[in-house]
């Protein structure tokens, strides 16, 4: 732990338990191997091209609505039979953004893993009833993926479709997923170009992703365009558990979670995964490309 006390908010935004909450203390704040105070200079090499330009990225950006929906097995204390309840339903979103020409969309991890859908079927049967056994509850239940984008100039994905997820890295681990949709041509958006070298401290970069305000939008004619926030890279992150991210001073809301974080040329450095609250500003820590060119890479896509 470093001098910060912070409040660790996995990005998802969540209508009533999905995700992980947000506790005092309740993970570890990754260690810096470096950090560096203040407005300092990058030292990445200039690699020239076209600027970033918002419209085309947001063509490849897609709103991940999360359903988790299932039943809860109370053993009753140990006290009789256990009890099924009645079917439980939660529902969160997420940002992704298209990754392959198959249809391939990356996202953060604990936004998908069937340990967070777990927790949030047990947490929203303890929000609507009293449990007869105390802490001994299990579950059963399903995940289900959409993936929608607003009604934007340049966006392919006109409804919610389903997406299947491929493979998730956990929170612990660097906190990453992949998932497939159909990847019908005209209805897979443009993918986006992944940076070849790595983030330095001072680079100016632009993390995107939708606001959480809109996790229970039931049509995507109610999804809002993508925000984009600009930031700098401030620090190099190592995790007690030795996975390498990336601090980035950027405004970045609940619901940005899986979004990609692009350097100036619209290029994408890194998937925004958790926000560090506290001390005198939030910062956003995003993996390294490394880390997803590996998810990638193990699935056959690129």
């Amino acid at each position: 732990m470093n001098g910060r006390l912070p409040l660790l908010c996995p990005l998802a935004a969540v209508v009533l338990a999905l995700g992980t909450a947000c506790v005092p203390g309740g993970i570890d704040d990754p260690v810096p191997s470096q950090n560096v105070p203040g407005v300092i200079e990058s030292t990445s090499p200039s690699t020239g091209g076209p600027a970033m330009n918002p419209q085309d990225l947001d063509d490849s950006v897609v709103f991940l609505k999360i359903t988790v929906s299932g039943h809860v097995l109370d053993d009753g204390g140990g006290n009789g039979d256990p009890v099924r309840s009645d079917e439980v339903r939660a529902v969160g979103s997420c940002t992704g953004w298209v990754a392959g020409g198959g249809g391939e969309i990356v996202t953060a991890g604990h936004c998908v893993d069937p340990d967070e859908g777990r927790a949030a079927v047990i947490d929203a049967y303890r929000a609507g009833a009293e449990p007869i056994g105390g802490d001994g509850l299990k579950a059963e239940f399903e995940i289900r993926v959409e993936a929608g984008q607003p009604d934007i100039d340049g966006a392919t994905i006109k409804d919610w479709v389903p997406v299947e997820v491929v493979d998730v890295v956990p929170y612990e681990q660097g906190n990453l997923a992949l998932l497939r949709g159909p990847g019908r041509p005209a209805s897979t958006p443009p993918p986006m170009e992944i940076a070849e070298s790595g983030l330095q401290p001072g680079d100016r970069v632009t993390s995107i992703g939708f606001d959480g305000a809109d996790a229970d939008v039931s049509a995507t004619s109610g999804i809002r365009a993508p925000s984009f926030a600009a930031g700098a890279v401030s620090a190099r992150d190592v995790s007690p558990q030795g996975v390498t991210g990336y601090e980035v001073a950027a405004d970045v809301s609940s619901g940005m979670a899986g979004g990609p974080t692009v350097d100036e040329w619209g290029r994408v450095v890194g998937v925004n995964t958790y926000v560090v609250r506290g001390g005198r500003r939030d910062f956003n820590i995003v993996t390294t490309t490394s880390e997803l060119r590996g998810i990638l890479a193990r699935n056959g896509v690129g």
